[in-house]
């Protein structure tokens, strides 16, 4: 170890107020532990890790010399870890709770990335079972090693597909599934209009057969620097991808589908805040 240069390193972090001198040492600080709390991190590694090679290009997208998804990429690894903390806090417990309302036991998660949704659900509830579903096949493999290491391997699937076209959904996994659930899944599409999200949610409900129910979790925006809204903001301005809109736009979009919003359950922190929508078919 390089003692002057950790010495002062401790000593910089003193000055900041994450550190403070204690009998001959140092510990943290409350504002230390909120900084590197789990959450904390996890939201730092969202900007810094998953978004990072998006940030560190932001001169050429905002001038053009530079396409999201063409030139730019973030990093999807990252992004699943990350958000899987921030999702085991936060949504598991919405997502739990609307399934006791209904009993249901049996779960399907769209976009499931590393699996930790499920994976935490299945350690919440021992009868819970599930199906994870994701575009990439790095993320499914992610997933499967998590449920694994847990010993669920028995009680989760995770498959690669689209979650947006159900058609495509393998019949022997979802023949028995009770809720859907999509964790901002759908905001992105608004970047090719609102019938762009109708006519997904119109695919959905063509599923949504017997008592199946869709729980929907998207960010709401509040535009202002609390539980990192700003920086949310600023990644889909320079992704140049669908904005999240509020949940007035969502009840507008909703009576346009052939669904109803049964109740919003709502998470007022979590960077970024959610709604949470329970869909059911008409009539």
């Amino acid at each position: 170890m390089n003692h002057r240069v950790s010495s002062n390193t401790l000593r910089y972090l003193a000055l900041k107020g994450v550190l403070e001198q204690w009998r001959g040492s140092y510990r943290l600080t409350r504002r230390g532990e909120l900084l590197t709390s789990d959450i904390s991190l996890a939201r730092l590694g969202f900007y810094l890790e998953a978004y990072g090679p998006v940030v560190g290009r932001a001169d050429e997208l905002m001038t053009g010399a530079a396409e999201y998804g063409t030139d730019v990429h973030r990093s999807n690894g990252p992004l699943s870890r990350h958000c899987g903390t921030v999702f085991g806090r936060y949504y598991t417990p919405v997502v739990l709770e609307a399934m006791r309302d209904r009993g249901a036991k049996r779960i399907m998660d769209l976009g499931c990335g590393g699996g930790r949704l499920l994976v935490d659900a299945c350690l919440n509830d021992p009868e819970i079972t599930g199906v994870g579903l994701d575009i990439a096949p790095a993320a499914v493999e992610v997933a499967r090693e998590l449920a694994r290491s847990h010993g669920l391997e028995d009680r989760l699937e995770f498959v690669v597909g689209d979650a947006f076209d159900p058609g495509t959904w393998p019949e022997e996994v979802c023949a028995d599934i009770e809720v859907i659930t999509g964790i901002g899944v759908l905001h992105e599409h608004f970047r090719d209009g609102d019938k762009a999200v109708v006519d997904i949610l119109d695919a959905y409900a063509d599923f949504l057969t017997g008592e199946r129910m869709l729980l929907i979790g998207e960010p709401e925006p509040h535009y202002d620097d609390r539980e990192s809204d700003s920086e949310f903001f600023l990644m889909h301005v320079l992704t140049d991808q669908g904005f999240p809109v509020d949940r007035a736009v969502w009840a507008g979009i909703f009576d346009r589908t052939r669904l109803t919003c049964r109740r919003t359950l709502t998470w007022a922190t979590a960077g970024p805040r959610m709604c949470f929508y329970e869909l059911e078919p008409r009539g």
